[in-house]
C-alpha cells in the first residue's frame, strides 16, 4: 500500500468545536432514538417530507384563494372554514416554518462533515439554491394574506430591492399609497408564488440526481410524528392574520416571522453598503465551496481483462460514477464496467463490490492492501496468550490520531492488534477479511460509521449485507463468522472501540460464543419510538410557533411618523437633440430611421446620457437629505426615480425641497415649500410627479 496514501488517511483533521458539538448533540439522539431513527440523519428526508405537506396544503388554499380582496379572502379560508381551511392555512404555515429550519441544519450539517466538494459540489450548490427559493417563496407567501405583516414584509421587500435595480423603478413607488395597489400585482405574486415551486421540483431531482439511492423519505414512525407535530400546531396556535394593511399608516407592533424574515432586521442594523458586501461575499464563498483544495485519492480504475460485467460495482457506487457499457475487448462477456472520473469520491466501495479484482483504487489496491496485511500478521507475535486482531477502521467513523500508531500500524495500548486504514469501511472486500484470517489473525475486526451517518452514504450498509450474506460478494462458506465482528462508531466516542475490541478478545479466547457481551445495541418498538418523538418534538414545535409569531421586530417606534418623498422625471440630454435634414435622413436604411414623421424638421435623433438630478430636503429648516439621483438604464438615459423614506415625529413641519439638474442653459429650478401636519404613527406621502 502506498505509505503515504495511508499517512493521509490516518493523519486527518482534528475536529473543530462545531464539529465536536455537532457530534455531542448526534450522541445524545442517538442515546434517545437509536441511529436508525436519529432525525440529524434524515434532515434531507424531513425538508422532502414537509414540502410535499406544504405543496397539498397549497393547493386547497389555492383553490379557494382570489386576487381582488386578497386579505378578506384569506379571512374567510381562515374563519369560515376553521375545520379545513384554517387547518390546512396553519398547517402550511409552519411546515414552511420547519422547512426552513430542516433546511439550514441540513445545510450546516453537511458543511460541517464536509460533504460538499468533488463530485457533491452538484448537490451542495442546488441544496444552497433550494434554501434561496425556499426562502423567496416563503416571502411573496407573506404578501399574498395583505395583513400589516404583508405590508411589513412588501415594504422592506421594496427598500431590498431598491438597491440593486438597474433597468427599473423602485418598487417602493408602488407602495406609495393604498390606491398604489391593485389586483394586477396580487396576481404576479400569485404567479410566482405557484411557479417557484416548479423551480423547487426540478432542483430536488439534480440535488440527488448523482445519488444512487438518495434518501427522500422518513421512516414511518418518524413521518407520524411529523404529521402529529404539525397538526398539533394548527390546534394549539392556529395561523391568523394580522389587521389589514394599510400605507397610510406605520406598521410597529406586526407580529413578525423570524424564519423568513430575518435578513430586514440585520439590513436594518448594518450600513447598506456593508450589507451587501457581507451578503454578496458569504453567498458567493458558499458557492464555490466545493471547489477549494483539498487532497483526495485518485479515482477507481477498471482493470478490463478482469472485468465480468456483473454490475456489482455499478449498483454499489453510491454517486453512480460507474456505467455499464457494451464490451470493447472482444472478450466474451457482454458488459463491462467504466468509471466517470469526475464523479468518483474514491470511498473504495467499488472494490468492496467486486469478487474479480477487476477495480481498484490506484493508490490503495487489492494488492497492495493483502500484502499490507501479509506484512503486518507476519510482524505480529502473540503477546500474553492474546488473540492477534486485524481491524479494518473506516477514516472517518474514529478519531484515528487516537487509535493508531501509524509507524507500525499498531493499535495503541494493544500491541495484538494491527490496523489497516480504509476510505470507507464499504472497501473491506470479503477476500481480505480471508486473506487476514488465512495469515494467522484470530479475528478481523470492522469498523464504519453509525448506521445511517456513512461518510458516503452506504458504505457499511453494503459491508453488512455482504457479512449477512443478502448482498454479492459473499464471504467464503469455510469461514468461521464467529471470528469477525462489525462495530458502529461515532468520532465522539472512540474510546468505545478499545472496549469493543478487548471483549472481543476475551470472546475469543475462551470462544464461546454466549460468553460474548459486545457493544449494547438498543431497540425499541415501533410505539415507543413515536411515543418519544412526539414527545421531543415538543421543543422544535415550541420553537416554531414563538420564532414564528415573537419577538417582534419593529422598525419604527410607535412615536414615529413618515414622510415619503418621491417623484419620477424624465430629465434632458446632456447634449441637445440634433436636427437631421431630410437628404440625412433619407441616406439611412428605413429601418433606421428615429422617425417617419412627414416632417423633416421635426425627424429629432435624441439619443444619449440624461442629466442627473439633485435634490436637496430641509425639514424644518434642518437638511435631512442631500443627493444626486441619475437616470435608469446602463446609458443613463431612462426617467430618474426618487424615493426616500424620512422619519420624524408627529405635528406639524415645514417642508422645503429643491430640485435641480445642471443644464447651465434654462436649468431645472424646482422649490417645493409646504407646511405639513403629521399625526403619530402616520404617513404623509409627497409625489412631485408631473409637477415640473
Amino acid at each position: 500500500m502506498n505509505e503515504a496514501c495511508y499517512k493521509i488517511a490516518v493523519e486527518q483533521k482534528s475536529k473543530t468545536i462545531p464539529q465536536k458539538i455537532l457530534l455531542y448533540i448526534e450522541d445524545y439522539f442517538n442515546k434517545i432514538f437509536t441511529p436508525q431513527y436519529n432525525p440529524l440523519y434524515y434532515l434531507g428526508a424531513i425538508s422532502s417530507i414537509l414540502y410535499a405537506v406544504i405543496v397539498l396544503s397549497g393547493i386547497y388554499l389555492f383553490i379557494f384563494y382570489r386576487t381582488n380582496d386578497p386579505y378578506q379572502i384569506v379571512q374567510n379560508i381562515t374563519e369560515k372554514q376553521w375545520y379545513a381551511g384554517g387547518v390546512m392555512r396553519s398547517i402550511h404555515r409552519y411546515a414552511s416554518d420547519g422547512l426552513i429550519i430542516t433546511l439550514i441544519l441540513h445545510t450546516a450539517r453537511e458543511y460541517l462533515n464536509r460533504r460538499y466538494s468533488h463530485s457533491r459540489w452538484l448537490a451542495w450548490v442546488t441544496g444552497l439554491a433550494l434554501l434561496i427559493i425556499t426562502i423567496i417563496i416563503g416571502i411573496t407567501g407573506y404578501w399574498l394574506v395583505w395583513d400589516e405583516r404583508a405590508q411589513l414584509v412588501a415594504l422592506r421587500t421594496s427598500d431590498l430591492l431598491n438597491d440593486i435595480r438597474i433597468l427599473i423603478e423602485p418598487i417602493s413607488m408602488s407602495f406609495l399609497n393604498n390606491e398604489g395597489v391593485n389586483i394586477l400585482l396580487f396576481f404576479i405574486l400569485h404567479l410566482v408564488h405557484l411557479a417557484m415551486p416548479f423551480a423547487i421540483i426540478i432542483l430536488i431531482g439534480l440535488h440527488v440526481f448523482r445519488h444512487s439511492s438518495p434518501v427522500i423519505t422518513t421512516p414511518k414512525m418518524m413521518t407520524y410524528a411529523i404529521l402529529i407535530m404539525l397538526f398539533a400546531a394548527a390546534v394549539i396556535m392556529p395561523a391568523k392574520s394580522a389587521p389589514r394593511a394599510d400605507l397610510s399608516k406605520l406598521t410597529t407592533d406586526a407580529p413578525f416571522d423570524w424564519f423568513y424574515l430575518f435578513i430586514f432586521p440585520l439590513k436594518d442594523l448594518i450600513p447598506k453598503q456593508l450589507f451587501w458586501i457581507i451578503t454578496a461575499g458569504i453567498t458567493l464563498l458558499l458557492f464555490i465551496l466545493p471547489w477549494t483544495k483539498r487532497r483526495r485519492l485518485l479515482p477507481a480504475e477498471i482493470i478490463l481483462e478482469n472485468c465480468t460485467g456483473c454490475e456489482q460495482c455499478n449498483k454499489d457506487c453510491p454517486f453512480e460514477a460507474i456505467r455499464m457499457r457494451f464490451r470493447t475487448d472482444g472478450l466474451g462477456y457482454r458488459m463491462e464496467a467504466t468509471v466517470i472520473s469526475e464523479r468518483c469520491v474514491s470511498c473504495g466501495i467499488c472494490v468492496g463490490a467486486c469478487d474479480f479484482k477487476a477495480i481498484n483504487l490506484p493508490e490503495m489496491n487489492d494488492v497492495q492492501i493483502k500484502e499490507k496485511i501479509n506484512k503486518l500478521m507476519a510482524s505480529l507475535k502473540q503477546t500474553n496468550k492474546k488473540p492477534r486482531l486485524l481491524l479494518f477502521i473506516c477514516a472517518h467513523s474514529a478519531a484515528l490520531k487516537n487509535i493508531i500508531d501509524i509507524n507500525d500500524s499498531s493499535v495503541k495500548g494493544m500491541a495484538n492488534v494491527k490496523a489497516i486504514v480504509l476510505p470507507c469501511i464499504g472497501m473491506a472486500q470479503p477476500s481480505m477479511i480471508e486473506a487476514g484470517l488465512e495469515t494467522g489473525a484470530d479475528g478481523v475486526f470492522l469498523c464504519g460509521c453509525l448506521h445511517g451517518d456513512c461518510h458516503f452514504r452506504e458504505g457499511n450498509t453494503w459491508l453488512h449485507a455482504r457479512m449477512d450474506g443478502k448482498r454479492l460478494p459473499f464471504l467464503n462458506r469455510t469461514i468461521d463468522h464467529n471470528r469477525i465482528r462489525e462495530y458502529q462508531l461515532s468520532p465522539i466516542n472512540t474510546n468505545n472501540l478499545f472496549d469493543e475490541m478487548r471483549l472481543f478478545e476475551e470472546y475469543l479466547s475462551s470462544y464461546n460464543k454466549s460468553e460474548y457481551k459486545g457493544a449494547k445495541v438498543t431497540k425499541l418498538n415501533e410505539k415507543k419510538i413515536l411515543k418519544r418523538m412526539i414527545a421531543f418534538s415538543v421543543i422544535p414545535l415550541f420553537f416554531i410557533i414563538f420564532f414564528s409569531q415573537k419577538p417582534v421586530y419593529t422598525f419604527y417606534s410607535k412615536d414615529d411618523s413618515l414622510i415619503k418623498f418621491a417623484f419620477k422625471y424624465t430629465s434632458r440630454y446632456k447634449v441637445d437633440c440634433k436636427e437631421v435634414t431630410e437628404k440625412e435622413t433619407e441616406a439611412k436604411l428605413k429601418h433606421m430611421r428615429k422617425t417617419q414623421s412627414p416632417f423633416p424638421v421635426m425627424r429629432m435623433n435624441c439619443t444619449g446620457e440624461r442629466l442627473p438630478v439633485k435634490v436637496v430636503i430641509f425639514l424644518d429648516d434642518k437638511n435631512v437629505l442631500t443627493k444626486t439621483y441619475h437616470p435608469s438604464d446602463l446609458k443613463r438615459d431612462g426617467t430618474t426615480y426618487v424615493y426616500e423614506e424620512i422619519i420624524t415625529i408627529a405635528g406639524k413641519h415645514k417642508l422645503r425641497a429643491s430640485i435641480m439638474d445642471s443644464k447651465t442653459d434654462e436649468p431645472l429650478n424646482y422649490i417645493f415649500d409646504k407646511e405639513i401636519e403629521i399625526k403619530s404613527g402616520e404617513v404623509a406621502v409627497i409625489d412631485l410627479t408631473n409637477k415640473f
